[in-house]
């Protein structure tokens, strides 16, 4: 900003402030009042030994009941979608605000201090800003430049170190990220008066700064700004040094002009503004206030306490009665001064005492020990106490009535009444209850909704990842074009909620409960329904949404809901490729399976005799080519005798000559031995009979047809042997895929 633009004049500011101050100057002072009412610090000196604190009472029963803890985010798709991108970008912010919240201690003080400015004064205020850490590191080449923006605002410029001369330099670069949750002081929060929230144009918040902090936040000219806030002294202390003493600084957020404005009390110069830092949706970076009571007329609101503070300064007026008429609940009376015996025993008797009392007849005539002591009357005493005890019980029932306290809450149940008459009384009496816890959720949720738009437009990539743990789950896929949709589109496509009951102490045993009953309706819709979605794939996407519709009904079941929307998804998948396939035909008939039974039957029976037809005309083949092979091997046999013969009749002629021959010798040589004869060479050989011979040769022949007949019929057993075999063998039916008969083997 030019200069120009920045020095004008903080008059048009300080008069705002200071109608605001008028506007609001009776609800502080009696802020002021309740404050000191709740820590005790009155001094009035009539009540100052006898106060019954009810209001510290009442508070500490309604601060746990409307908030005890942290509560947990919850981000939602704001059309339930199948789209993972979405469903990733969810979780990521979801799990970035959560961490936040259990990291940083500040959200939980911040939130907790507003819950008792809200019970005590009226109006609990929170504060939002971003905070980059910066860090200065040497320049490396290739990395990209940061600049300042404005404010606690950096931003990358796009290009190179190396491109701007600064490599080998030192720069400043932004290595962590938080958006804090700031405390406002009742007293330090002003804005616009207005009959509601939204005609409000300005809010504005206090700080006090030294002057160390304010030269370094604004300079120089913070040099001129009076230092005119002291620190409360203590009692005995002294009055503080200038070195204590700070500058009220304002810190004004206009909506109409959507800038920034700083000033300074007692100083007529604005010391700085800029133009909408933040960039979120209402501007503002504080939620509505966590009011108390107020009415379309006006937003100055109206302690609770004022509205029963009549009841509880009766309580302690009733206290300090009680309280002086216990103190005179005492044995006390008077007696004769001449018998001095009653006084001795009055002081000296003990159990078994005895005092002697002279003049016995005269003490006895006097009426006895009756006649001689009168006592304080104490039953009128006791009755005022008991009607005082009355009234007070009385006026807390109806301080009770006014708050809306119950004693189910209070723990005042009767041991006689059922647990059914219990939870009636508690749901009758929580409903002004619960209109409290409502409001603080919907001021927690405000605050984190304004929390993830400073996330989604100030945060790196990298301080996301980080923060959500997201490339450690099966959806890292994902992350790239999730915070994409985090930075173009902002919250536009997410919800933020958080669920009231988790502002509170959980019940254990209900949350047990809730679990069990969520499995068992989960589990006994899937068991109904996944039969169904098999018989009829077409219903798969309107039994998923069902599913899911049940799903996100139970608090517990949107942790999982992811989980079950890929689920649901897979499902739609596989029934789409199921239909991409050919359709199947419909399941048959009885009368069709009769039919097709007897139509397989029929197949069978005429394949059987396709089959038993086939093996007779091979039967009848290879009769007819074993009755070749032996005709063949008959003539092969016929040829072989007929050279046999033939061999033979020339053998025979040729020893039928040799006989001759030998004969004429034997005759010639009748000399010599007759069993001796001539061979063919002349020698002399034993002499041997030509009949033999030919018997032999016959011998020998029949020999050889009887072995080759012997070996053609067993040969030809045998091939009868294996064709019958074959034929008898046991036959198997064969089926297809379908189950249908497709043939016999």
């Amino acid at each position: 900003m030019a200069k120009e633009s920045v020095d004008k004049s903080a008059q048009p500011w300080h008069d705002e402030l200071s109608r605001y101050n008028q506007t609001f100057k009776k609800w502080t002072e009696r802020g002021e009042k309740v404050i000191k009412r709740y820590r005790d610090e009155r001094k009035d000196v009539e009540q100052a030994d006898a106060r019954f604190n009810i209001f510290w009472s009442n508070i500490q029963t309604l601060k746990p009941a409307i908030y005890a803890k942290p509560p947990n985010p919850e981000v939602s798709r704001r059309f339930d979608d199948q789209n993972d991108v979405a469903r990733v970008a969810s979780n990521i912010l979801e799990r970035v605000l959560s961490y936040e919240i259990n990291q940083y201690p500040d959200f939980h003080a911040t939130v907790s201090n507003v819950v008792d400015d809200r019970l005590l004064p009226g109006r609990g205020v929170a504060w939002l800003r971003y905070e980059p850490i910066i860090e200065t590191v040497d320049a490396e080449p290739q990395i990209t430049n940061y600049q300042e923006v404005g404010g606690d605002e950096y931003a990358p410029t796009g290009e190179s170190l190396e491109e701007n001369g600064l490599a080998g330099e030192q720069y400043e670069r932004i290595t962590s990220e938080t958006t804090p949750v700031d405390y406002v002081y009742w007293q330090d929060f002003a804005h616009l008066p207005a009959r509601t929230w939204e005609e409000v144009t300005w809010v504005a918040r206090r700080v006090y700064m030294s002057l160390e902090e304010g030269e370094e936040r604004f300079g120089e000219v913070f040099n001129q700004v009076p230092l005119t806030h002291s620190p409360d002294r203590q009692d005995g202390e002294k009055e503080s040094t200038q070195s204590l003493k700070k500058a009220e600084v304002w810190e004004i957020w206009c909506k109409t002009t959507k800038c920034v404005y700083w000033v300074a009390n007692n100083y007529d110069v604005i010391l700085d503004h800029r133009d909408d830092p933040l960039e979120l949706c209402d501007f503002f970076p504080c939620p509505k206030p966590y009011f108390a009571t107020t009415t379309s007329g006006s937003l100055v609101p109206i302690a609770d306490f004022l509205l029963y503070q009549d009841q509880a300064d009766e309580i302690d007026d009733l206290t300090g009665r009680i309280k002086h008429l216990t103190k005179a609940m005492k044995v006390m009376g008077i007696y004769a001064a001449d018998e001095p015996a009653i006084e001795r025993l009055m002081k000296e008797g003990n159990d078994g005492v005895l005092i002697p009392v002279k003049n016995w007849a005269a003490f006895v005539e006097k009426g006895g020990l009756q006649g001689a002591v009168q006592f304080m009357p104490l039953r009128d005493v006791a009755q005022a106490l008991q009607q005082l005890y009355q009234a007070r019980e009385s006026c807390k029932q109806i301080i009770y009535e006014t708050t809306g306290l119950s004693d189910i809450m209070r723990g005042a149940s009767v041991a006689s009444e059922t647990a059914t008459a219990q939870q009636i009384k508690s749901q009758f009496a929580s409903l002004r209850l619960n209109s409290m816890k409502d409001d603080m959720s919907r001021f927690a949720r405000d605050i984190l909704r304004m929390k993830s738009e400073i996330i989604c437009s100030k945060y790196q990539p990298e301080t996301l990842i980080q923060m959500s743990g997201i490339n450690f789950t099966p959806d890292a896929q994902f992350i790239e074009p999730a915070i994409q949709m985090l930075k173009n589109e902002s919250m536009r496509n997410f919800n933020i909620d958080i669920e009231t009951d988790t502002l509170v102490q959980i019940d254990q045993q209900a949350e047990k409960q809730s679990r069990i009953e969520f499995l068992t309706s989960a589990s006994t819709f899937l068991e109904k329904v996944l039969p169904m979605g098999q018989q009829a794939p077409e219903l798969v996407p309107l039994l998923g949404e069902m599913l899911l519709f049940g799903i996100r009904g139970f608090k517990i079941g949107r942790t999982i809901e992811g989980s079950f929307e890929q689920f649901i998804a897979q499902m739609n998948q596989q029934e789409k490729a199921k239909a991409a396939q050919p359709p199947q035909p419909p399941p048959p008939t009885p009368e069709m399976i009769r039919a097709q039974a007897e139509s397989q039957n029929s197949q069978a029976k005429i394949q059987l005799e396709q089959q038993s037809t086939q093996a007779k005309m091979q039967l009848e083949q290879a009769k007819l080519q074993t009755e070749q092979q032996l005709e063949a091997q008959k003539l092969q046999f016929e040829q072989w005798k007929a050279q046999l013969d033939a061999d033979t009749r020339i053998m025979i002629a040729e020893m039928s000559s040799k006989t001759s021959l030998k004969q004429s010798s034997m005759t010639i040589n009748a000399s010599k031995d007759p069993l001796m004869e001539l061979d063919d060479m002349g020698e002399e050989q034993p002499a041997t009979p030509l009949t033999d011979l030919i018997n032999a040769v016959n011998n020998n022949f029949a020999q050889m047809l009887a072995v080759q007949e012997q070996n053609f019929n067993a040969m030809q057993a045998q091939k009868h042997e294996e064709l019958i075999a074959q034929l008898s063998r046991p036959k198997q039916i064969v089926r297809g895929a379908d189950g249908r008969i497709v043939g016999v083997k």
